[in-house]
């Protein structure tokens, strides 16, 4: 992401950081660790919160999380 943490809780009225936030970039790639906004409605209100999570596909039947780094296509 290439917006600081303060920014992404501003523009996406987030009101709270889990984790330790990686700093700005402009890429994104599979095993990286991102930042990613969850949102649920408790009790009417829409809340929202910014996450700390690891980039990848990994499919349900996987037996290693590792194998989301190899789910890419690729010319």
């Amino acid at each position: 992401m290439s917006k600081a943490t303060s920014d992404l809780l501003s523009h996406f009225e987030a009101k709270e950081v889990e984790g330790n936030p990686p700093g700005p970039s402009w890429n994104v790639a599979p095993t990286q660790i991102v930042p990613i906004v969850a949102e649920r409605l408790d009790e009417g209100a829409l809340y929202r919160r910014l996450l700390i999570a690891k980039c990848g596909l990994v499919p349900s039947w996987a037996k290693d999380a590792k194998i989301g780094s190899k789910l890419l296509c690729t010319n």
